[in-house]
């Protein structure tokens, strides 16, 4: 069974969050101070906010009873938008994401390139419900002929913030970018070592793309189109005569 999902549907916090996520940076910050690994220091500081889709999964395993069930049956395949028009594309055949993509999500370990066993334990999420994750570009399959009329090949995926960081060729360590939207986000290439941080920026995948891995530091608001609109309904911008383009 396939669910789609939209990170930007507001949703209220699971209960059960706050000790499970507490235990979780405590722990990780405990081992970063005797092993000094980074990925510990990610960990330390690692935050599930409810627009995301981890909260919304985690909602569905807990209060859904149908899928509770068929989760024990091995029925159940998780996956963000991308994955679910992936497998209506291909006619239920793939259940893929890239692995930019997967470490959006916060359940994917971008130190270890694998979907984290000690966040999936923490919060009783089986694993068998993940997607397989595939380089960002390459083959993910073959659209159903139904679709289009012919078959065709679907070669590449990507997440749409680090999507937006290839389209505007921010190849380079150190180049950045700042998209303002819906939500505000600023990412940055720190090349093939991914980034620990305890001042609010979390390490993702930017792309993957045969032996070449490229890591981004990432710092998110979510709420900037709110906070415009609220703007203004209060009449805080004017109209100008000048023109800036």
């Amino acid at each position: 069974m396939a669910r789609s999902t939209d990170k930007w549907i507001q949703v209220q916090s699971l209960d059960f969050r706050s000790y499970k996520m507490k235990f979780l940076n405590s722990g990780s910050s405990i081992l970063h101070t005797f092993t000094r690994q980074k990925r510990f220091l990610a960990a330390s500081v690692l935050k599930f906010m409810s627009p995301q889709v981890t909260m919304r999964l985690l909602w569905c395993l807990e209060h859904v009873e149908k899928l509770k069930a068929r989760v024990v049956d091995n029925q159940v395949m998780f996956g963000c938008i991308e994955t679910w028009l992936l497998w209506k594309l291909t006619g239920g055949k793939v259940h893929a994401t890239d692995y930019s993509c997967a470490s959006g999500t916060g359940l994917f370990d971008p130190f270890q390139v694998e979907w984290s066993t000690i966040v999936c334990n923490l919060l009783n999420i089986p694993m068998s419900i993940f997607p397989i994750v595939k380089d960002t570009s390459g083959f993910f399959g073959d659209t159903d002929p139904c679709i289009f009329g012919e078959s065709i090949p679907i070669t590449s995926m990507v997440s749409d913030q680090t999507g937006a960081m290839f389209g505007e060729c921010c190849f380079n360590v150190g180049d950045i970018k700042c998209t303002m939207g819906t939500g505000t986000f600023v990412d940055l290439n720190t090349g093939s070592t991914p980034h620990a941080s305890i001042a609010g920026l979390y390490p993702i995948i930017g792309w993957k793309i045969k032996n070449e891995l490229v890591y981004v530091a990432e710092g998110l608001i979510g709420d900037t189109g709110t906070v415009m609109e609220w703007c203004k309904s209060l009449s805080k911008f004017t109209l100008s005569n000048h023109r800036y383009w």
